[in-house]
């Protein structure tokens, strides 16, 4: 399996999980993506999540939670 370096977005409130999908796709996901070249861990969280679901994140707010590994949607 190819990795590509994403950084996601985990945010639960009420015992649920945020997620989201785009169109033409099958499966919901954690809002994220790839980090451009340069980019440290929190400017990819910011200027991805506010691409994707028009969120601004206060750079004080995020904390690293952990790393994870997962097969991608080919659809």
């Amino acid at each position: 399996m190819n990795e590509i370096d994403k950084i996601a977005y985990f945010r639960t409130e009420g015992g649920k999980v945020l997620s989201t999908k785009s169109k033409g796709k099958s499966v919901y996901y954690i809002p994220g993506g790839k980090r451009e070249k340069g980019e440290s861990d929190e400017e990819t969280l910011i200027r991805e999540i506010n691409e994707e679901i028009n969120v601004q994140i206060k750079p004080n707010t995020i904390k690293y939670v952990d790393t994870f590994s997962a097969q991608a949607d080919r659809k």
